[in-house]
């Protein structure tokens, strides 16, 4: 009886590092976007977002490691050719950036309570500088900037790690780190449309805000849509093995969950909420700024991108099982897990 390798851990860690990923990319653009404070209640909370999930994902990633004591050989070698190695290294320096961003948007109070504590009064003086003159304002940039390149990487990590994988068709597709990639970015968007959704600074801004995350999150979720549509076509043209793993979502016991759950609830319900937000907005016009909607598509963007890595984690190691007609076969919804 064949058993699921990669479980609940990992589908939550391609989730949390997709989403911590998204945040700090969205961060990055909010400071480049507008001039220096259009958009700072976006860039400030997601620069609090981004460190989080990626390390409670790479936690989790650790603890379903065989051996969770040696995961710091990952970081003895970098091995260029093993996605694994190369993947560890991102993490890390990601983590490592995202909180010292995280810290340059504090506020200058938090700071200094933060650097009062007895462990880190020999790093105050190191870290007192950031905020002297316009100091602050020249790091937060830079790590934006360093932040696009790096959300990116990880974003597409999340895909990669599970195309390595031999011998599983339904992973085996280059479009799958692609569409990892933009699903990262909109779960993030997401996030942050649901976060400063309840601060005073959303509220002041007038819908600005609103109006850059709703504008960002449906161009993600139509370059979501673009991608599966190409997926499908792919593994029609690919070698029969993958021909017969896209079977678990035609037809398949995967079938309810992609397309009702992923594209429908996950993509084409939070696309049609947030273009009724943005359209008066287009024009000028009073825009609707109901909380309620926010949240709603916010949340049902973060519950769609969960289920994609649900449905591809699981799915794929199905897959391997039975390449052949069989998985189309797998007796519907009582062969998930």
């Amino acid at each position: 009886m064949e058993s699921f390798q990669w479980g609940w851990l990992i589908m939550v860690y391609l989730f949390l590092g997709g989403l911590g990923a998204g945040a700090c990319f969205v961060s990055g653009l909010a400071v480049y976007l507008g001039g220096r404070d259009a958009y700072r209640n976006i860039a400030r909370w997601g620069a609090y977002m981004a460190p989080f999930p990626v390390m409670l994902g790479s936690g989790l990633l650790v603890f379903d490691l065989f051996r969770p004591w040696n995961f710091y050989r990952l970081f003895l070698t970098l091995e260029p050719t093993s996605p694994m190695s190369i993947g560890s290294w991102l993490l890390l320096v990601f983590t490592g950036t995202s909180l010292f961003n995280a810290f340059l948007w504090l506020p200058r109070e938090a700071k200094e309570r933060f650097l009062s504590r007895r462990r880190l009064r020999r790093w105050k003086r190191w870290l007192e500088w950031t905020w002297r003159g316009d100091n602050e304002e020249r790091l937060r940039s830079v790590l934006a900037a360093l932040g696009l390149p790096l959300s990116a990487g990880v974003g597409l990590y999340t895909g990669i790690l599970l195309g390595a994988i031999p011998a599983r068709p339904f992973w085996n597709t280059p479009m799958l780190a692609q569409l990892f990639l933009f699903s990262a970015f909109s779960t993030g968007t997401a996030a942050l449309i649901v976060l400063t959704s309840f601060t005073r600074e959303h509220a002041l801004a007038g819908g600005r805000d609103a109006k850059l995350l709703y504008t960002l999150d449906i161009l993600l979720i139509c370059l979501e849509i673009l991608i599966i549509v190409p997926f499908i076509l792919h593994a029609y043209l690919a070698t029969s093995s993958i021909q017969h793993s896209l079977r678990l979502i035609l037809g398949g016991p995967y079938t309810v969950l992609f397309w009702v759950g992923v594209v429908g609830l996950g993509l084409l319900a939070p696309l049609a909420l947030e273009a009724y937000e943005i359209y008066p907005m287009l024009f000028k016009r009073q825009a609707h700024h109901s909380r309620a909607l926010e949240v709603a598509s916010g949340l049902l963007v973060l519950t769609g991108g969960l289920l994609l890595r649900y449905v591809f984690v699981f799915g794929g190691q199905m897959s391997h099982f039975d390449p052949g007609a069989a998985i189309a076969m797998a007796g519907g919804a009582g062969a998930l897990p």
